[in-house]
């Protein structure tokens, strides 16, 4: 159905403008030293950031007229510098950062009927 696809790097800058565009400015996603207290080593990208750059991958690659529908469970954090690689699995779709994790599970269905769930 897909090839695998990887986006560009997360930029500390990409998270701090989408905090901007959508108003969520918790500090898990824009303050350091609270993000390290939390026990993570850095900022971490909000969840909805994420999954726009996967579809923007998928969208780049299928064509957006042949995007039906799109569901995604989301299961480890996306730091500042992690690529996203996204592949077929049997079930569905895995997207993982850079050091391999799967941060998130896809169910994608196609206007030509396929699917990857």
């Amino acid at each position: 159905m897909i090839d695998s696809a990887t986006t560009n790097a997360i930029t500390r800058v990409q998270i701090a403008r989408y905090a901007g565009a959508v108003g969520d400015f918790n500090p898990m996603h824009i303050d350091d030293d609270f993000a390290q207290a939390a026990g993570l080593p850095s900022i971490i990208a909000h969840g909805p950031l994420t999954l726009t750059l996967v579809i923007d991958a998928l969208v780049a690659q299928l064509g957006v007229a042949q995007l039906k529908s799109f569901d995604a469970r989301l299961r480890a954090p996306v730091f500042p510098g992690d690529s996203l690689e996204i592949v077929s699995i049997d079930d569905g779709l895995e997207v993982r950062n850079s050091s391999g994790a799967v941060v998130a599970i896809v169910q994608l269905e196609t206007t030509d009927g396929a699917s990857a769930q």
